[in-house]
């Protein structure tokens, strides 16, 4: 508690206090995001031992994501196409769902939101590993790929057997893709970053994860949707934590 407080604090500027007092439920929003903010080991170690896995079953999935750099380096060498090397991906979150992914071996996987595929590219390196699980992924084409390239493009042909990528608005895409899958056990969202949107998607897939499945959104700090959803579902503060902007959750 007493570090967490030290977290929220070591953030905090008077342009929040006076912000405060215009609107103190975003406030509380705000102060909810920053104060499970966490570093990627503690998300990792969290999430692990919500599904029941121990310190050194983490540890061995790191040395196992180590093991990979190589792909890695691939990885980054490709986004460097991209000013800044970014190109919409996630960029530090990237080894944590490797290592959940490698850990929690799901079998069924869905995403929104691919752009070139780097996310796409760490989870299916961890189902490889596996040996077993397939991701669904839905994409909108960003206006932004590179001239010739389409989503997921970054994606090794030697991970593509464990993956369907599925192009359009995950509006139309999600709600039968679930259908035709039934149940899953992890959802992750990082594609429109809009409260609608947003809430849109955590409640469509909320439908179809299994009891024990892992709730994963990216950017959960773009919009009040993360927290909303929360609350709608009852999920108190000690039941999440936040890497970076990657927020997440076990479904209990």
């Amino acid at each position: 508690m007493y570090q967490q407080i030290v977290k929220v604090l070591g953030v905090v500027r008077l342009k929040h206090i006076f912000r405060a007092f215009i609107s103190p439920l975003h406030t509380i929003k705000v102060l909810k995001y920053h104060y499970r903010r966490v570093s990627e080991r503690e998300f990792v170690h969290f999430l692990a031992r919500s599904q029941g896995y121990s310190a050194g079953a983490v540890e061995q999935a790191y040395k196992d994501f180590h093991s990979h750099q190589s792909l890695w380096d691939e990885v980054e060498e490709k986004l460097t196409l991209y000013p800044n090397s970014y190109g919409l991906q996630m960029t530090r979150e990237r080894p944590a769902l490797y290592v959940l992914t490698r850990l929690l071996k799901p079998n069924i996987m869905v995403e929104t939101g691919v752009s070139s595929g780097a996310t796409s590219t760490y989870i299916l390196r961890a189902m490889q590993d596996n040996g077993g699980g397939r991701l669904f992924s839905i994409d909108l084409p960003p206006d932004n790929l590179p001239q010739g390239h389409t989503s997921g493009w970054i994606v090794p042909e030697s991970l593509r057997s464990q993956w369907v990528l599925k192009l359009g608005d995950s509006k139309e895409l999600l709600g039968p893709l679930l259908h035709e899958l039934g149940a899953i056990n992890c959802f992750l969202h990082d594609s429109l970053h809009t409260d609608e949107h947003m809430l849109w998607e955590f409640r469509t897939a909320w439908k179809h994860l299994r009891t024990g499945g892992l709730f994963l959104s990216h950017d959960v700090g773009a919009s009040e949707a993360f927290f909303d959803f929360m609350a709608e579902q009852h999920i108190p503060w000690s039941s999440y934590r936040v890497f970076h902007v990657l927020g997440g959750f076990t479904r209990v």
